[in-house]
């Protein structure tokens, strides 16, 4: 199983700067209908802090693993492709980055007592072969977490920002389909570790105003097409903002609602050989 390659040209685009991932990560955190925690989900299932060696595969911002210096007493390792975005701004004194891909992990059998994938596995050309590699690093009764969207997040707004787009004369990139979600992964996860519990976390973004709406909206342009450094970007960011504006001033104490969720996957590793 393999993403789109569509789906991976927009990846390798947004990933290049995180500023608009972390403004989609702020949108999420701060209006979500249900408050949102999947960092602490991932915790929770890995028991974490404790003294387990962690690998963390698509460190993104290294914000997970911030956290728990200075109270996790085990290794704490992060993994990313994207090196100046995700990698430069992860590794610290207590934290350890390494340029490298889920699917060739640079540590040998065993290294880790837990290991988790939030979010990325949609964004891996072989996911199959990332939870394998996962499965590997891990000592026997290793623990593993992954998160992943439902099949659709956000679809108004995506809707909206494509509109937009085409509007403005550009045909949009083909919509994202992540082949990986909540709906297909504890099989996978149960094809690789022989077990898999999951847990799903279904919400809903409840926007309040036009503000937060089109800075949600802008930080989604890549994924239809319109990079930061697209010649039409800023004329479409205010046509994003100009059309915000007015939704919210035609619809008078509404919030703008959009349904979201995940699915949290947590395995481990069996003490058996080969296992």
């Amino acid at each position: 199983m393999t993403t789109n390659p569509a789906l991976a040209d927009a990846v390798n685009a947004e990933y290049t700067d995180l500023t608009a991932f972390k403004a989609r990560l702020e949108t999420h955190r701060r209006y979500s209908r249900i408050p949102d925690d999947p960092e602490g989900a991932v915790r929770d299932a890995l028991l974490l802090p404790n003294g387990l060696d962690l690998i963390d595969i698509g460190c993104g911002t290294g914000d997970f693993l911030h956290a728990l210096a200075g109270r996790h007493t085990g290794r704490l390792v992060g993994i990313d492709t994207s090196p100046a975005a995700a990698v430069a701004t992860t590794r610290t004194d207590q934290v350890e980055a390494i340029e490298a891909s889920a699917t060739q992990l640079p540590f040998p059998n065993g290294a880790f007592g837990a290991a988790c994938a939030r979010h990325m596995l949609y964004h891996v050309p072989d996911p199959h072969l990332a939870l394998t590699e996962a499965h590997r690093v891990l000592r026997p009764g290793g623990l593993f977490a992954a998160t992943v969207n439902h099949p659709a997040v956000a679809p108004r707004t995506q809707d909206f920002v494509r509109a937009i787009v085409q509007d403005a004369g550009i045909t949009p990139a083909p919509a994202p389909i992540n082949t990986v979600t909540s709906d297909n992964l504890p099989a996978m996860v149960e094809d690789v570790f022989g077990n898999a519990r999951t847990v799903r976390f279904d919400n809903t973004l409840a926007i309040p105003g036009p503000e937060p709406l089109a800075a949600y909206a802008c930080a989604m342009l890549s994924f239809a097409g319109v990079s930061p450094t697209h010649p039409d970007a800023e004329q479409i960011r205010d046509e994003v903002r100009t059309r915000a504006e007015r939704w919210f001033r035609d619809n008078p104490g509404k919030t703008w609602d959009d349904p979201k969720g995940y699915a949290l996957v947590a395995a481990e590793r069996g003490t058996a050989a080969g296992s």
